[in-house]
């Protein structure tokens, strides 16, 4: 083999293993930035979900405390019926 055949050879090699590198490391690069971009969805989703429960639980709180203001608006109105009801004998 000739100095020119291996130069080109040497050439040709060091150009497979750089062109290599370069495609390995945008892959590597591609798949860091995908699951960047899916650990900020989930951390927004986890967010948002944690925001719901607490919503969800003030709102059933207040749920309770008007099911237990119309237990008493119901006792004072059968209270009221009946003192009318006694009021007209």
């Amino acid at each position: 083999m000739t100095d020119q055949a291996k130069t080109n050879v040497t050439i040709s090699v060091i150009g497979t293993i750089v062109g290599f590198v370069i495609t390995f490391g945008s892959t590597v690069w591609y798949v860091a930035q995908k699951d960047a971009t899916y650990q900020s969805k989930i951390q927004y989703i986890e967010r948002d979900l944690e925001n719901l429960d607490t919503r969800l639980d003030t709102s059933e709180a207040f749920r309770a405390s008007i099911v237990t203001d119309l237990a008493e608006i119901k006792t004072d109105l059968l209270w009221i019926r009946k003192t009318l009801e006694h009021g007209k004998d």
